[in-house]
C-alpha cells in the first residue's frame, strides 16, 4: 500500500511539473492603447509598460489605477509572466551521493519533494539536515534546477 501511494504521489508531481512547464504565448486581443500596455507588462516587464504610458499623454498612476490586464493589475501583471518566465528556465546541478538513507532523502526531496521524500522514508518529524542546511531550505534552493547524478 505504501509503495502504491509514493507511485501514485510521483506520478501527480512528474504531471504537475510537466503541465506547469508549458510554454505560454502571449497575443494582443486588439490593438488598443492598454492592451499594448499590457502587453508590454507581460513581455517586457513593469519599466516598458512605465515607457509607453510615458510617451502618451496619459498620468502613469491615474491610468495604471484604473486598468486592468485579464483582470489583473498592471504590476501583478509584469510579476506573473516573469515569474513564469523564471520558473521555465533551468540550470542543471550535479549531485555526488552516497548510499546512506541521509543522502537518499536529501536527493529525493530534491527530485520528488520533502513531504513526499520523509514520507517514502518513513521518517516524518525528524529533522534532516542536508549538507548542513535543514531539508526544506536545501530542497527549496534547488527548486526549478535539472538534477543529474
Amino acid at each position: 500500500m505504501k509503495t502504491l501511494f509514493t507511485s501514485i504521489a510521483i506520478a501527480t508531481i512528474t504531471f504537475s511539473a510537466s503541465v506547469s512547464a508549458t510554454n505560454v504565448q502571449l497575443r494582443p486581443a486588439d490593438n488598443t492603447f492598454e492592451t499594448k500596455v499590457c502587453f508590454a507588462a507581460a513581455t517586457e516587464g513593469l519599466k516598458a509598460a512605465y515607457e509607453l504610458v510615458r510617451e502618451s499623454t496619459e498620468n502613469f498612476d491615474h491610468f495604471t489605477a484604473i486598468l486592468s490586464c485579464n483582470g489583473k493589475s498592471l504590476v501583478r501583471t509584469a510579476r506573473t509572466f516573469k515569474q513564469t518566465e523564471q520558473a521555465q528556465t533551468t540550470r542543471k546541478v550535479g549531485f555526488v551521493t552516497d548510499e546512506s538513507l541521509e543522502s537518499q532523502i536529501c536527493l529525493d526531496a530534491v527530485l520528488i519533494g520533502v513531504d513526499v521524500a520523509l514520507q517514502k522514508h518513513d521518517m516524518q518529524g525528524f529533522n534532516i539536515i542536508c549538507n548542513n542546511q535543514d531539508i526544506k531550505t536545501f530542497a527549496k534552493k534547488f527548486a526549478g534546477t535539472t538534477v543529474s547524478l
